[in-house]
């Protein structure tokens, strides 16, 4: 499984932001879409990489103006270039998982781009789709002209992994860390979306002071977990 390549669980439909947009698109788009990542393209292919952490800090320069407002205000002070992480550390569709593991976890990152020889992005791997690959296996690629998108897993699916990889945990038999790892995204993933949730909520309603505190907590919280996650 782990000599297996990239391009087999990789993302094809990968949302990316051009470096010259407005910082509110890109906004918008982690408002919008369950993105935790944000690939930013130019003419030469893949320039940067943008997360919901670096939105983040975004907050603490939002004025309390109307939501049109603060985003021509965000625009004219930030540019994506300069808030986008680079060198973008990447990974070629032909590396193998293993190869995508090690990188992630050299670079402390969730998601690897993936470019091809000409450096144009072809898809996005992340830790959620390799221990989705190492728990369920790698399911067959779509025919030509089949619905190429993934399949979510059910409310139920989920939590018969979640109470499996608990009891591995629990009775030892988690011998590899797969079970804590995929614990630790559940825990992860979950923080996240409520910290989106309430990013969009921020930005759309006015930014009141009871919903900014709750942002912070939540941050602090994840900015723990991360820190506890990457202790030897």
């Amino acid at each position: 499984m782990q000599r297996e390549r990239i391009r087999r669980i990789m993302s094809e439909a990968v949302l990316s932001i051009g470096v010259d947009e407005p910082v509110s698109e890109a906004l918008r788009l982690f408002a919008d879409y369950p993105l935790h990542h944000l690939p930013v393209v130019d003419q030469s292919g893949l320039a940067g990489m943008l997360s919901s952490a670096d939105m983040l800090k975004l907050q603490h320069f939002m004025p309390k103006l109307d939501t049109q407002a603060a985003a021509a205000l965000l625009n004219d002070r930030f540019r994506i270039e300069s808030m986008m992480r680079r060198p973008v550390i990447s990974a070629g569709p032909d590396d193998t998982i293993a190869d995508a593991a090690a990188s992630m976890a050299t670079h402390g990152v969730h998601a690897l781009p993936v470019v091809n020889e000409d450096n144009r992005l072809v898809g996005i791997v992340t830790t959620t789709d390799i221990v989705g690959a190492l728990l369920h296996g790698i399911r067959p690629r779509p025919e030509p002209g089949q619905h190429s998108a993934r399949r979510q897993p059910t409310e139920l699916e989920v939590r018969h992994a979640i109470e499996a990889a608990e009891s591995a945990t629990l009775n030892g038999t988690d011998t590899n860390g797969i079970a804590a790892w995929a614990l630790y995204l559940h825990q992860r993933n979950a923080l996240l979306d409520e910290l989106r949730q309430n990013v969009a909520r921020y930005l759309r309603s006015g930014q009141d002071e009871q919903l900014h505190t709750r942002l912070l907590q939540e941050v602090d919280q994840l900015e723990r977990h991360a820190e506890l996650a990457t202790r030897p």
